[in-house]
């Protein structure tokens, strides 16, 4: 049931922005405090049908649905989808190809091109556990933790820098990103890991109270003079973050006034954020603060009359957010620990958002969209779940694996619903029929095309170079910027990196600077880290195309693919440059496509290429070494194309 919005409600809404009662507007200074009392608060109470919104239900493990096409499933997921699908007369694609598969679960789990090595050996391995091996090992992989770390630092705002004027380094943190990574790899479960990054300070352990940078890794300005209005806008942000993050509402929404749509008070604001006010300190000029520290003398929290540092009134207890709880009551918890309480609370059976919240942002990692729209949102504004029932058996398969995140990763992409084919895989007229009848592929009839991020596209063009340095851990990595861009940067603000290998590293290392996005990771929509990212853009712009055509990252990856294939092709046959001008332009373009596409060309794509490399080796007598050079020349200029075609930077 959602909250009716009706004309007393935007009424409540404007006069108590703009018209509160006089003994609070005009509420008298004593010491920086205004004489507000708790009971000067309008407060609703909660009702019934506020906490009937559909995500605050409890969340029951729902019966599989019957299907008729039973044969079709291989994972209980399948039951759900299917269900919806044949309601409307459909049925799952055909399976991807072998080829499709590996690449797209490769992509997925580490971000990674597969070698063509990796392709022939899946290829022909017809054990039917096959896949399922595969899995397991891409699961095992230090890789896995390298690309699901990113979609958790997007949503933490994380940056190794404060960003505003100065955008000074934060020389640690990229501490956190490792142990992100650790985490991830690690198999950590959900509740140790949000654990860790709300309450790990209490931990015995340096590498824990690492974690909590989770909390403050959002933008500072330490210079500023007013030090009492910093912590106040961080301990705001902070309390946003977490808001969305882990509980999937805007609860910014609530920090100068009550929200105009949840049922979240400006006091239930303020209470969530007394949990953490006593694990941020009172802040010095020019100091960083990174990591949560409990006071000794905490600081009050107090409820803050239009947001405003200057209208601070009186101070709230901690307490868990009402509409998530059965009562006002419940929501109270232990002002003595308050952060582990509400770690508590967060995975108690009687809390359905946070299951919810973080098995809905999976789904979306794998399939390129949530179930419910707005995995930051799960409130009466955004749209319900295509799958609601689909959404509370993942959240309640997450519990009962003990928060596992690895295992539903693995639940997932074993599935039929994964396993499918895209759209180009169904005959034409079924293809037209589901552009007219789910052109936004809610029912999950295909598996939908997905373009691939900025930092895993130039991991995979870096990958198919045999350039890629696979090095974990350590401090951001400074590669090369084009000269025009450095000369718009602060002095020493992009330092490169001594060490050429760096240069090669893994996208996640590149150095994270909130001012300055690395040139293809801000042409491919990478976000700036000023606040939480729930899902990036996808937008399609012609700077894309330029950069992949031009950039000197483009240029070097592409010598790197050229010289691959030649090195391949000798080491296969040694007399490869003495072949007829046919054999050898037909040889290399075979080798190229499996190495950058993961498949053999087809017989159209294959005679366009040989008639490119045939201009480039005319049928004059050549030595080896100038039909080296030539050839060389030829596969740098087609290694380019391939790498701005739709198939190298989207998974079907």
């Amino acid at each position: 049931m959602t909250r009716a919005i009706t004309p007393n409600t935007w009424c409540f809404s404007i006069c108590f922005c703009l018209v509160l009662p006089l003994s609070t507007a005009r509420a008298e200074e004593k010491d920086g405090k205004s004489d507000l009392r708790i009971e000067d608060i309008p407060e609703a109470a909660l009702t019934t049908d506020d906490r009937e919104h559909w995500s605050l239900l409890p969340i029951t493990e729902p019966e599989l649905p019957k299907v008729e096409h039973s044969e079709q499933t291989r994972q209980p997921i399948d039951h759900f989808v299917l269900k919806r699908l044949e309601s409307k007369g459909l049925t799952f694609a055909p399976s991807a190809s072998r080829e499709t598969q590996i690449r797209r679960i490769k992509f997925d789990l580490l971000g990674l091109p597969p070698t063509p090595e990796e392709v022939a050996s899946f290829v022909t391995d017809t054990d039917p556990e096959a896949y399922e091996r595969l899995v397991d090992r891409y699961l095992a992989s230090p890789r896995y933790g390298e690309r699901w770390a990113q979609h958790w630092l997007d949503l933490a705002r994380f940056a190794e820098t404060d960003g505003f004027e100065h955008d000074k380094t934060r020389h640690d943190a990229w501490r956190y990103r490792d142990w992100v990574i650790n985490a991830i790899n690690s198999g950590m479960g959900y509740e140790q890991f949000l654990r860790m990054q709300l309450c790990g300070d209490s931990s015995d352990t340096k590498e824990n109270r690492i974690a909590t940078h989770f909390a403050l890794a959002g933008p500072d300005m330490p210079d500023i003079n007013e030090q009492d209005l910093r912590r106040h806008d961080k301990l705001n942000e902070l309390t946003g973050t977490i808001g969305t993050t882990i509980l999937g509402l805007t609860f910014q929404c609530a920090q100068c006034h009550d929200h105009k749509y949840d049922p979240i008070s400006q006091a239930d604001f303020y209470r969530l954020r007394a949990i953490f006010e006593p694990a941020v300190p009172a802040l010095k000029v020019d100091k960083q603060v990174f990591l949560f520290k409990q006071q000794e003398k905490p600081i009050a929290a107090r409820f803050y009359h239009r947001g405003d540092l200057s209208g601070a009134g009186p101070i709230l207890e901690p307490a868990f957010p009402r509409l998530a709880c059965s009562s006002d009551e419940a929501s109270r918890c232990s002002t003595e620990d308050a952060r582990n309480a509400f770690c508590d609370w967060l995975f108690r059976d009687d809390n359905p958002l946070t299951a919810r919240v973080i098995a809905n942002r999976i789904w979306q990692h794998h399939f390129g969209k949530p179930l419910s729209e707005n995995p930051n949102d799960l409130g009466i504004v955004a749209g319900g779940p295509t799958h609601e029932d689909l959404l509370d058996w993942l959240a309640s398969e997450l519990r009962n694996s003990d928060w596992s995140m690895k295992s539903l990763h693995r639940t997932i992409v074993l599935s039929a619903t994964y396993r499918q084919g895209g759209i180009t895989s169904l005959e034409e007229d079924k293809r037209k029929h589901l552009h007219e009848l789910d052109p936004e592929n809610d029912l999950y009839a295909h598996f939908p095309t997905r373009r691939l991020e900025g930092e895993v596209i130039r991991d995979a063009m870096l990958s198919v170079a045999g350039q890629i340095d696979l090095e974990q851990g350590g401090e951001g990595v400074r590669p090369p910027l084009p000269p025009e861009l450095v000369k718009t940067l602060l002095r020493n603000h992009w330092n490169v990196s001594g060490n050429e290998a760096d240069h090669a590293r893994r996208s996640i290392y590149v150095f994270a600077r909130r001012n300055l996005r690395y040139p293809i990771f801000d042409a491919f929509d990478r976000p700036d880290a000023g606040a939480t990212c729930a899902m990036r853009n996808r937008s399609t712009t012609a700077i894309q195309s330029l950069h992949l055509l031009n950039s000197q990252l483009t240029l070097d990856c592409a010598k790197g693919v050229a010289s691959r294939v030649l090195r391949d092709s000798l080491h296969k046959d040694e007399s490869f440059l003495a072949l007829p001008t046919d054999g050898i332009a037909r040889q290399a373009t075979e080798q190229l496509f499996r190495l950058t596409l993961g498949r053999c060309p087809e017989s159209a794509e294959s005679e366009l290429i040989v008639r490119n490399i045939e201009k480039h080796l005319p049928a004059a007598e050549l030595t080896q070494q100038e039909t080296h050079d030539k050839l060389q020349a030829a596969l740098v200029s087609i290694a380019i194309s391939i790498f701005n075609t739709n198939e190298f930077i989207y998974i079907d």
